[in-house]
């Protein structure tokens, strides 16, 4: 089955990437690309539940959060994908750290072709977004 693969150069550390995806506050203005108000539920810890859920509190997604290593990886193993989607797959955050730039890499899959193309421009808003907040934080720390 096909997976859905996008990355961006950030001009800035991992650390402030790994920031960016794992402080409930701010994920919720990257998450937004998919759903406007979706918000996360999680512990934050390798092995606990994960839940995403829309404003009105429908669940979006559920799973575990498959891996949790900071400034590095982190993985979503879904069992659940929304009421009409079906269908288990993980999310991949991949950050591959450079000289002057960090590398995000953006996995989801396996899932069928037609939902790879249903989700591939969100996703891509989504790894902008993360690029983009990543680089403000990154730039009001410098200006400190």
């Amino acid at each position: 089955m096909p997976t859905l693969k996008c990355s961006r150069e950030i001009a800035a550390p991992a650390q402030e990437v790994w920031r960016i995806l794992t402080t409930n506050e701010i994920v919720k203005e990257w998450a937004a690309a998919y759903v406007d108000g979706l918000s996360i539920q999680t512990t934050w810890k390798a092995g606990d539940k994960v839940t995403w859920k829309t404003s009105n509190g429908r669940v979006r997604a559920s799973g575990r959060i498959a891996a949790y290593e900071p400034d590095r990886l982190l993985q979503f193993d879904y069992d659940e994908y929304g009421p009409a989607e079906g269908g288990a797959f993980s999310e991949t955050f991949e950050i591959q750290p450079g000289s002057r730039t960090t590398r995000l890499n953006l996995t989801a899959g396996p899932m069928d072709e037609s939902t790879v193309t249903a989700m591939r421009a969100n996703a891509e808003k989504v790894i902008e977004e993360i690029r983009s907040l990543a680089e403000e934080l990154a730039q009001i720390r410098r200006t400190r």
